[in-house]
Order: structure tokens, then C-alpha cells, then sequence
């Protein structure tokens, strides 16, 4: 649409209306100043104004997102949060907890988004257009196993089932616990899509040792496939790593170098 289209409205109205028109969802410096005919700092000095004004939300520096005229005094203004991801960070997937549940290997509710990103990130926490994200800054050669999604015309990138469980093998914090970081493995491992050859294939990609040894010993826990559980056992290096270093772990697994909490039966049972 033009800003002829909005010629009954008031001028600056109008040019709001033209901009808002063109987000989808969001709104950069340059598609507003080639729809408003600016140049690019008179434009970036109206955005910036817009959104003192409460018409806008900034996203980052220089992309916005509109604010619907019913959301202008409420905090989350964007009706799917995963598009902002693409303009808040570089090169990054959506995966952990967000991804799990996004795969239905969880039916817990995460208002967080978690973000692993090889960007480098000032803070691990981070409100953006009233949605919270939680970045876990990875190393460049974690960014693999990603699925398109497609959200309002916006291409996002979120780990596929299989790097899913891998990135929380990898990582347990990812998946809020190394209690739903196996409730996810089960639900896995459970289901039609569940690929072993994919997951080892990952795994060697991914060539971290504590992963291989947390994926080994959850699939033994869990009575999962006897191939993963035999190449993980292959994997096993010297030097003890933490089942889930958020936890106090008194004792030791020798069979998988594994510190475990002191009643990690209970932590992983199935109830």
C-alpha cells in the first residue's frame, strides 16, 4: 500500500499506517524509508519517536515491531514470538526446551524462548518486544540438524527432534533439568520419528565426550536402543563429567565416568 492509500488520515497517521502496512511482522530503518520516500536518518529519528510514542515496539537497534492498537498498554505485542529471532540474533536456532516442545516431546509450558546462538551475547536474558529469551551462546559447529519453519512469512530455524536430544545431552541446562531432560528422551525414544542412526550421527558430529556419556547412560537408565547405548559405551573418555552439573552429584558411575546426584534413581524415575 501506498501512503496514498491513507490520504484521509492525518499526515503523520498516515505515514505511521504505510509503515505498519509494510511489516511482516517487523519493520527495519530501510523498507521505511523506501516506503515513506526519507532517507535513512530523518526515517530512523521517526521510528524512534513512533516507538517513544508507544506506536512502536523496538525489537533491536533500528527493527520494530507495530503495536496493534488493542496491545498499546500490554507487554506482549507480537502474536508469534519465534519471528523475532531472525532480527534479534545473527546466526542462531531455536532449540532446548523451546525446540521439545515445539516437537511434543514435552507437554511442559516454557514462557522463555531459549535461543542457542554463535553470536556474541552481552546477556544470557533478555526481554524483546515483551517476550523473554534465554541465549546460550554456542560454538559455530553446534549449528547443525535445524528444520525451516516458516512463521508469518519469516524463516526460523529450530533443531530437528534429533539435535533436540542431542543439544540436551549436551547440555542439560538447555532442557531445564536433567529430570525433563529425560522425560524428553523417553518421549523420544517412544515415538515413530525416533532415529537412532540420525542420533548417533549427530553425536559424532557433535564429538563431545559428556554428551556421549549422559546420552549413554539415560538410554541404559531408560532401557533404550542397545546400539547407542554400546557405541556410547565406545565413546566413554577418561575424567569424570557431571550427570547435570546443577546438581549436587556425591556419587560416581565408573562404567560412564558420570558423577550422579545422590539419589538419581528417584531424579530419573518414570513416575
Amino acid at each position: 500500500m501506498t501512503h496514498d492509500t491513507y490520504q484521509n488520515l492525518p499526515a503523520m497517521r498516515a505515514h505511521l499506517a504505510s509503515v505498519a502496512a509494510s511489516a511482516k511482522p517487523l519493520v527495519d530503518v530501510a523498507t521505511a524509508s523506501a516506503v515513506l520516500g526519507w532517507d535513512r536518518r530523518r526515517t530512523a529519528k521517526q521510528l524512534a519517536r513512533w516507538s517513544t510514542q508507544g506506536f512502536l515496539r523496538r525489537v533491536r537497534r533500528g527493527t520494530y515491531a507495530v503495536v496493534p492498537t488493542g496491545a498499546m498498554t500490554q507487554d506482549q505485542v507480537i502474536a508469534d514470538p519465534w519471528v523475532l529471532i531472525p532480527a534479534t540474533f545473527r546466526r542462531s536456532y531455536i532449540g532446548g526446551w523451546s525446540a521439545a516442545q515445539h516437537w511434543d516431546l514435552t507437554e511442559q509450558v516454557f514462557q522463555t524462548i531459549l535461543v542457542c546462538t554463535s553470536d556474541r551475547v552481552r546477556r544470557t536474558q533478555m526481554t524483546v518486544a515483551g517476550t523473554l529469551l534465554r541465549a546460550r551462546h554456542v560454538p559455530e559447529y553446534w549449528i547443525f540438524g535445524t528444520n525451516v519453519e516458516w512463521r508469518e512469512g519469516t524463516r526460523v530455524f529450530v533443531s530437528d527432534v534429533h539435535k533436540t536430544i542431542l543439544d540436551l545431552c549436551a547440555d542439560p541446562a538447555l532442557g531445564g533439568g536433567i529430570q525433563h531432560v529425560m522425560h524428553c528422551l523417553r518421549s523420544y525414544l517412544a515415538r515413530d520419528q525416533s532415529n537412532t542412526a540420525t542420533l548417533l550421527q549427530y553425536a559424532r558430529r557433535l564429538a563431545l565426550s559428556t554428551a556421549f556419556k549422559r546420552l549413554g547412560f539415560l538410554c541404559e537408565v531408560a532401557h533404550g536402543p542397545i546400539e547407542v547405548i554400546e557405541e556410547c559405551r565406545r565413546s566413554v573418555t577418561t575424567g569424570l563429567a557431571a550427570l547435570d552439573p546443577a546438581l549436587n552429584s556425591p556419587r560416581i558411575s565408573k562404567r560412564w565416568q558420570l558423577r550422579l546426584p545422590g539419589a538419581w534413581e528417584r531424579v530419573l524415575s518414570d513416575d
